[in-house]
């Protein structure tokens, strides 16, 4: 019994351990869906991913969102490329303070006003929208 304890032991360890070191991946998408990239965010980062997708992603152009998976049926191709995001890239972007559902909404509604009724406008308020407070990890 005693020699069964340590082994199941050391396999919680290596459990615990891999999950301390977990990964998010997120798919930055345009706003009509076609994604772009990936970007692997790294553990308790506080980041939008939003926001890291436009900063890390030349072809978005401050227009993507940034999804867990990929929606509406279409597939990720497999030669997208995968960005691997660093700690030095996110203390590039700044505050990594944990967005809250009301400084979201304030930044969505800011980003509209400013919209003057352009749809490509709305379509990226609403994208960074989505990806508002979804970097929020303890």
């Amino acid at each position: 019994m005693k020699r069964l304890f340590a082994p199941a032991v050391l396999v919680g360890l290596l459990l615990v351990a891999a999950a301390a070191n977990a990964q998010s991946q997120f798919y930055c998408v345009k706003p009509d869906g076609m994604p772009l990239a990936a970007i692997v965010m790294p553990y308790g980062a506080n980041h939008d991913p939003s926001v890291v997708c436009n900063a890390a992603v030349p072809q978005c152009y401050l227009t993507c969102g940034a999804v867990m998976q990929v929606q509406n049926g279409i597939a990720v191709q497999p030669n997208l490329p995968t960005i691997q995001v660093t700690q030095q890239m996110l203390n590039s972007l700044g505050n990594s303070a944990p967005e809250t559902p009301e400084q979201c909404a304030k930044q969505y509604q800011s980003c509209v006003a400013k919209c003057r009724g352009d749809k490509a406008c709305v379509a990226y308020c609403q994208s960074v929208r989505s990806g508002c407070g979804t970097g929020n990890r303890q």
